[in-house]
């Protein structure tokens, strides 16, 4: 119980910034009103209580005038009864949307921001497939819970509301124990608390291993849909190097983890479902056989023996919400679980890093390796200290284990921490850096070669010019035409619109991650040439082999490796 206790309180702090960030009284006042139309379709099911015992007393005494006021009067309850509902779905949607964009963008803000995406899957913890906790996790958590809380709320002012009535049209009845009566008023409710407490103990006894159950399965459905993601990804590698084999092997055993899931979600779901549905039929005739001798005996009317049962049902309407939602506040909760698992190792990512850390620092006008030293995670050394500097305009080629390089590169960035020593990078400098694989967006052409800049900085015309200029003159005219640019363009033409971008950033510290590895040398050379007449005073860090863009290097920096950890 304290388990349960303390991730509500948990949910509760995650939950509160929320109420009080941008818009918040919007979304106050939409709670504001989801609460009052809850109370206004409580208000409905009294009337339509009232309503029945009227109506029955009506039949029972064959009036027609009174039955058919009583068609009227329905019609006006049912109108209500309309209008209350759909406002508040609506409400209640716009709520539940306003939520779910807050948490996304906060959630993305964070993980895509200073690399933590990158850094996030570079450390051991509960936060895999975070794209699928964003998209479908921070979905199911925001709108189950205004779904779930709204519900509670209501479910709380039936049981109020009519427990009171239920008391009332019970009266007294007089048990005789032992030779004493024994006077016991509103009967009926002790019945219904007592059918209700029962119900809902063995219901939560039946349904205790659907939360690991939901869990694991939304658990495995992501690990399922990465590994979907992946392999589309990597499809032109998989199909060259005939892996297709191995990978639909793969994908077999990612699909039996989800049947696994999905065989331990049912198991629990059937049990459930045997209970409630039992415990369904049983609620409607229940009160009536417990309440017709009264009837029977004349002590109550028709009217008040169709109202007493339909106050019967719900009070029990009421006390059964545990079991009504628990498959839901299950799936609500393993989604909460996995939100919050992100945020906390997003907020804890500096920490989860380690100790053993390359200091980074912004200031003066060199780029300076202060007994640098790039480790693995857990601190085994992957390369002898290295101590230089950098000045502006300098072309210096980084040679060495190529791994091993790119990854000194990665702790210049700041990606990768682990290591020793300091890293001085120009302060305010424009730095761009290359790498063997450029990302490109899906969208318009333009877009992809200005990127990450927003296309409305770089104008059509400076965008045709940088094309043109690197060898892709072809492809100026497309400009405006949006595809997934990824695959369309070869590896070469890819490495080549990395170069276009160089020239529309105009950036004065470049920085060449394996960025001409898909080029020939003529085309290396033609790139080096470029830089030269383009960007004169630019300095220019490659990571490559020795001999790369044929003296365009005037110095060579030489990474060796720790031998012992190699």
């Amino acid at each position: 119980m304290r388990y349960h206790f303390g991730f509500l309180w948990r949910f509760v702090v995650f939950a509160l910034p929320f109420w009080s960030a941008e818009h918040k009284w919007m979304n106050r006042g939409r709670l504001a009103l989801i609460a009052a139309l809850t109370v206004a379709q409580v208000a409905v099911q009294v009337g339509l209580n009232s309503w029945s015992a009227r109506l029955y007393n009506a039949l029972e005494a064959r009036q027609l005038d009174t039955f058919l006021q009583q068609i009227v009067t329905f019609v006006a309850l049912l109108l209500a009864s309309l209008f209350v509902f759909s406002v508040s779905l609506y409400v209640k949607r716009r709520l539940q949307f306003a939520w779910r964009v807050w948490l996304t963008k906060n959630t993305l803000s964070t993980w895509m921001a200073e690399g933590r995406h990158y850094q996030l899957g570079l450390i051991a913890g509960d936060h895999d497939n975070p794209d699928g906790r964003i998209a479908e996790d921070i979905r199911v958590t925001t709108e189950s819970a205004v779904d779930l809380g709204q519900s509670l709320f209501y479910c709380i002012l039936l049981l109020g509301t009519f427990v009171s009535v239920l008391w009332e049209l019970s009266g007294v009845i007089h048990v005789e124990i032992g030779g004493t009566v024994i006077a016991i008023p509103g009967f009926m409710v002790f019945i219904a608390l007592t059918y209700s407490v029962i119900g809902t103990s063995m219901a939560l006894w039946a349904g205790l291993p659907l939360v690991g159950a939901s869990n694991l399965r939304q658990t495995v459905e992501a690990n399922f849909r990465f590994g979907l993601a992946r392999a589309r990804e990597y499809s032109e590698s998989i199909a060259l190097i005939g892996g297709d084999t191995d990978e639909r092997i793969h994908l077999q055993e990612l699909l039996r983890g989800v049947r696994r899931g999905w065989e331990s979600q049912t198991d629990s779901l059937v049990r459930i479902i045997l209970f409630t549905t039992a415990y369904s039929v049983l609620a409607s005739p229940f009160p009536l056989l417990v309440a017709a001798p009264r009837y029977i005996m004349g002590l109550i009317t028709l009217g008040t023996l169709m109202q007493m049962a339909q106050a019967f049902q719900q009070v029990t309407a009421a006390l059964s919400f545990p079991i009504d939602n628990l498959s839901n506040i299950a799936q609500w909760r393993a989604s909460v679980e996995r939100v919050m698992a992100l945020q906390e190792a997003l907020g804890q990512l500096q920490e989860k890093l380690g100790e053993n850390r390359i200091e980074v620092r912004h200031e003066g006008d060199v780029l300076q390796f202060a007994g640098v030293r790039v480790m693995e995670h857990d601190a085994v050394p992957l390369m002898h200290e290295i101590t230089a500097e950098i000045g502006p305009g300098e072309h210096v080629l980084i040679e060495g284990d190529t791994q091993l390089c790119h990854t000194l590169l990665l702790a210049v960035t700041g990606l990768w921490p682990w290591g020793t020593g300091k890293v001085t990078l120009p302060a305010d400098a424009n730095i761009f850096i290359a790498s063997d694989r450029p990302y490109l967006p899906v969208g318009a052409l333009g877009e992809a070669v200005c990127y990450p800049l927003a296309l409305g900085v770089c104008s059509p015309t400076n965008i045709d010019s940088a094309l043109r200029r690197v060898g892709l003159s072809d492809w100026a005219e497309h400009l405006g035409v949006v595809e997934n640019w990824d695959h369309v363009l070869s590896a070469a033409q890819k490495q080549r619109l990395s170069f276009a971008r160089i020239l529309l950033h105009r950036p004065d510290w470049i920085f060449l991650a394996e960025a001409t590895n898909a080029l020939d040398e003529a085309t290396q050379r033609e790139m080096a040439q470029m830089l030269v007449e383009e960007l004169p005073s630019a300095a220019v860090v490659a990571v490559g082999r020795t001999g790369l863009f044929d003296g365009f290097f005037r110095r060579v920096l030489h990474v060796e490796a720790e031998t012992a950890s190699r």
